[in-house]
């Protein structure tokens, strides 16, 4: 039988395990931050070039989507490494485990381009760098979903009960 923990044993331990969790939020937050960036300044370059050398309206929700699926390929590898390796502390990462994150970040992926398309209806846009900012307000959109989906299925610790997390 396990010995009870006074109750300012009790606290302090709580208090650590949320000190953890924040920082595993603040973690994936900084993560998500950089690929969102990234995800905007890859979408702006493909649609200004769309745009400008091959004729490519930046409302057009078909090259809108296709610029914005090209970007979501290059940054979700990114993320997932970053993420299996400074969030969550899950390296190296597993064949599984990269399924998962991608399955998850596909459906996130699908709630920004879902968002993406309906904001260029809406704010219907003329230039290239309006657009990539209406991505990058749906690439955030779909931040928290992605980041329940990894907390809870990708790196929980009790998926991988071989990995300990790092605290």
């Amino acid at each position: 039988m396990k010995p009870s923990l006074s109750p300012v044993a009790e606290i302090k331990q709580a208090t650590r395990l949320s000190r953890v969790e924040i920082l595993r939020i603040a973690r994936f937050g900084a993560v998500g931050a950089l690929g969102t960036l990234l995800n905007t300044l890859l979408v702006w370059l493909f649609l200004s070039i769309g745009y400008n050398h091959l004729g490519w309206h930046p409302a057009d929700h078909t090259v809108v989507t296709g610029a914005a699926t090209l970007a979501w390929i290059i940054c979700c590898g990114t993320n997932y490494l970053l993420n299996a390796l400074w969030t969550f502390h899950h390296w190296p990462p597993h064949w599984r485990q990269a399924l998962h994150y991608y399955s998850t970040a596909l459906l996130s992926f699908g709630a920004q381009i879902l968002v993406l398309n309906l904001l260029v209806y809406l704010l219907v846009t003329e230039r290239p760098v309006e657009t990539a900012v209406l991505n990058g307000v749906a690439v955030a959109t779909g931040a928290l979903l992605n980041y329940v989906a990894a907390s809870l299925w990708v790196f929980s610790p009790n998926r991988h009960p071989l990995r300990r997390p790092h605290r």
